[in-house]
């Protein structure tokens, strides 16, 4: 089994508590070595004044581990509130935390500088403003942190979406992070994030030459350091699923061994990242990154239709169609109007199959599939003038054959049987042995009472489908009409065999035996 580094780990601060604050930082500094080149920690607090000895405690095993090992990186991230309204105070949170935390970790700049290349060790903070705190003060703040090459981001819930129509202040964020909720509740918070995260990974698999998203999400860990409970991902964590808790076990090791024979194994992730962009279409992202989760939905609307799911899949268009841009409608509508088929709303289907007319009027199978939906409805007419210009667009072999047998079916329910035939005979020289021809035509041949010739098509269906009820009851029919009551008897008894419940056979049946 390979196994993958960690990519990112989340810690959910709480109060301090020596001892637990003890174990917390052993059980981090030996996940280190189970990180990558490009790994991420999160340290996610109510608010840094707070949290200051758990984020220093931790820095400082950062720096111990990075020190020991000359070619590993670490990127930082701590997540906190800025409850401060003036600029005195926000000056003071700088000078007193910032930039305290900035001077520890000198040394790393100074070989970035050296060997001109970015920090082995990048503290990265995310800001929580408070929606008392001014746009000005914010943007200062955020200026003042990229001029000390701690580059910010921003964490909005919905309490401070306003700020969100501020160009200025978004130009300066590294990147925002979006609460679809008004909670400063760290867990809260890191769930949000990481539900962001997800979203970014899946637009940049979306974007690249692979369009298959898969379904594992990036190896991650979430700590509780409330509790000590070890999560595999922020889906077992709102679960409730814990892996170990890190209080009770001293071993790094065995939580790993877990992680990865366990942990990952019942992570539905797909389905995580299919969920995911829905939460994000009502929040106040550019106009572009919402056409980007319109075609994130769609392509999770195809995977659902691929594995046979096509109400999820219409779930996913229909979500999709608000979001997406004008250039995508033509596609998502006619994806839409595959599912609405597939589920038997086919009016609906015809209404979606319309609006990407544009789009695929020149493609046969778009004629195919809006005449099927015609045909379902019962309006044999505009059915075969759909499967017309499917015909007049040389179709693929199968599909040719598909069309006119439809086409044919259609002809018998107007009651043009003399046009089914031609079809239908059309259909066989091209298909060879279908049982769905020959049954069609055994009923055009009855209908037009050439009963030898419906018979010869009946018998060929029945060999190619033995428990094909209704053909032995069509056979009984023909023989009944040619005066071959025996044979119609047999065939009649055969047809009840296969389908006790057929009501037009048992009665035939029955009228028959009082003839004899």
């Amino acid at each position: 089994m390979i196994k993958t580094a960690i990519h990112k780990i989340y810690v959910i601060l709480g109060k301090e508590d020596k001892g637990d604050l003890e174990q917390l930082s052993r059980t981090l500094s030996g996940l280190f070595s189970y990180m990558n080149m490009t790994s991420n920690l999160y340290l996610v607090a109510g608010n840094l004044p707070e949290s200051m000895p758990q984020v220093e405690r931790i820095r400082k095993d950062v720096i111990k581990f990075l020190r020991e090992n000359l070619f590993a990186r670490l990127y930082l991230h701590f997540v906190h509130a800025i409850p401060q309204t003036t600029v005195k105070g926000i000056d003071y949170y700088f000078q007193y935390y910032y930039q305290y935390l900035k001077r520890e970790t000198r040394e790393f700049d100074q070989e970035g500088y050296v060997y001109q290349e970015v920090p082995r060790f990048m503290l990265l903070p995310v800001i929580v403003p408070d929606n008392r705190l001014e746009p000005a003060l914010l943007i200062t703040l955020l200026d003042t942190l990229k001029g000390a090459f701690m580059l910010p981001c921003l964490y909005l819930d919905r309490s401070v979406f306003f700020l969100a129509q501020d160009k200025d202040l978004l130009a300066r964020a590294e990147k925002v992070y979006y609460g679809d909720d008004d909670s400063r509740d760290p867990a809260e918070i890191a769930c949000n994030m990481f539900n962001g995260d997800l979203l970014d990974d899946s637009l940049a698999m979306l974007t690249s030459e692979d369009r298959f998203i898969p379904g594992p999400c990036q190896a991650s860990l979430i700590i509780s350091a409330q509790d000590g409970k070890v999560y595999t991902c922020m889906d077992a964590f709102r679960k409730n699923e814990s892996l170990t808790d890190i209080y009770k076990s001293n071993s790094v090791d065995a939580l790993m061994t877990l992680y990865y024979e366990h942990g990952r194994s019942k992570r539905d992730c797909l389905g995580c990242r299919a969920r995911i962009p829905e939460s994000f279409a009502d929040l106040p992202i550019s106009q572009g990154r919402k056409q980007r989760i319109g075609a994130l939905l769609c392509h999770f609307g195809t995977l659902c239709h691929d594995a046979g799911n096509d109400i999820q899949a219409v779930e996913k268009y229909e979500q999709s169609l608000k979001l997406s841009s004008v250039q995508e409608a033509g596609h998502i509508n006619f994806r839409l109007g595959l599912g609405y088929t597939n589920i038997g709303r086919f009016d609906q289907a015809v209404k979606a199959f319309n609006k990407a007319k544009l789009t695929y009027q020149s493609q046969y199978y778009f004629h195919f599939y809006k005449g099927r939906c015609y045909f379902e409805m019962g309006d044999y007419q505009a059915a075969l003038s759909e499967f017309s210009q499917a015909l007049h667009l040389k179709p693929q072999q199968d599909d040719l054959v598909r069309i006119l047998i439809y086409a044919g079916s259609c002809h018998n329910s107007l009651e043009e049987y003399e046009k089914a035939v031609v079809v239908l005979e059309k259909a066989g020289k091209a298909a060879g042995h279908v049982k769905e021809i020959y049954n069609a035509l055994g009923f055009s041949y009855f209908q037009l009472k050439n009963y030898d010739k419906s018979i010869k098509n009946l018998l060929m269906a029945v060999e190619i489908d033995p428990c094909s009820a209704v053909d032995y009851a069509s056979l009984g029919a023909n023989y009944r009409e040619k005066g071959d009551f025996d044979k119609a008897i047999v065939m009649y008894e055969k047809a009840l065999t296969l389908d006790p419940d057929m009501i037009l056979a048992s009665e035939n049946l029955e009228r028959l035996k009082k003839r004899i």
